[in-house]
């Protein structure tokens, strides 16, 4: 379906397009840190720092999610302008999507993390928000391509039998 309103594309489309955005927005809020409280002696110190989700291959797995966004906007946007491919973009949407949250989600959870008291390290508030956002854009890009009713591609649609067994 080719629209140049958003408002008129189908909803599961509006909602990955709207999760790409999400993960853009939420890769730089704070993904992981560390926070201290501190009370010794009469003397009282606290503090946190944080870094955003653009470190290690996180920074793949992000750019792959956004690629994979920009390719479903043309394709639903300008489809014309895209050149023809061996598979469907809609596979190629899949395959970024799929493939850039799970190297975020891998990268997320294989964070160090402690606590004890009065100070931890560990996955922030904005880290559980981005890899939410990175497994829904990855769901809803397999939604996508089911609900094209394109022939999925690990489906053999040869004409050759299968060998009979022994």
């Amino acid at each position: 379906m080719e629209s140049s309103d958003f408002r008129q594309l189908a909803r599961n489309d509006q909602l990955f397009l709207g999760a790409g955005v999400l993960v853009f927005i939420a890769s730089f809020l704070p993904w992981y840190g560390v926070s201290y409280n501190l009370n010794f002696a009469g003397i009282k110190s606290s503090g946190s720092a944080s870094i955003n989700a653009w470190h290690s291959y996180a920074t793949l797995g992000l750019l792959l999610l956004l690629a994979a966004t920009v390719v479903a906007a043309v394709t639903l946007l300008a489809a014309e302008s895209l050149p023809e491919i061996p598979v469907s973009w809609n596979v190629v949407v899949m395959g970024l999507s799929v493939v850039g949250a799970l190297l975020v989600v891998i990268r997320s959870l294989n964070l160090p993390s402690a606590s004890g008291p009065g100070a931890s390290v560990g996955l922030r508030w904005g880290g559980w928000v981005l890899l939410i956002a990175c497994v829904a854009h990855a769901l809803l890009a397999v939604i996508r391509l089911r609900e094209s009713g394109e022939p999925m591609p690990w489906v053999h649609h040869g004409t050759e039998p299968h060998p009979p067994t022994a």
